[in-house]
């Protein structure tokens, strides 16, 4: 289990500092998504997992590395006629990080048909 902060929330001064995913719905393009997600990790250094909306259907997701650095997860969040929210991405990767794997070995987050 987790606590996701969405950056656009008025929860974000009471619960930033306690979050393990922060989320930007704001759409940046790359560069300037890990811009943001580096000033996200570095305001609130609790904080494992940051993510930031792209275009056309992605996201950037930053996970604080054992080092110090950032590893990055650039992930297209849906399928054909089916978007995927920021935060469940960020929340998947959270996930898939502290489980120990590599947040760059993920591409996409595509829900699966029903059956």
């Amino acid at each position: 289990m987790h606590l996701w902060v969405d950056t656009g929330s008025p929860y974000l001064a009471r619960l930033g500092e306690h979050a393990d995913v922060l989320v930007s719905g704001t759409v940046l393009p790359p560069a300037a998504a890990r811009r943001r997600i580096g000033g996200l990790l570095a305001r609130y250094p609790g904080c494992s997992t940051a993510a930031v909306s792209g275009p056309d259907r992605r996201c950037l997701v930053g996970v604080r590395a054992r080092d110090g650095g950032v590893e990055y997860a650039a992930l297209e969040c849906g399928g054909p006629g089916t978007a995927v929210p920021v935060r469940l991405a960020a929340s998947l990767v959270h996930a898939w990080a502290v489980s120990g794997r590599a947040p760059g070995a993920l591409c996409a987050v595509v829900p699966l048909p029903r059956r």
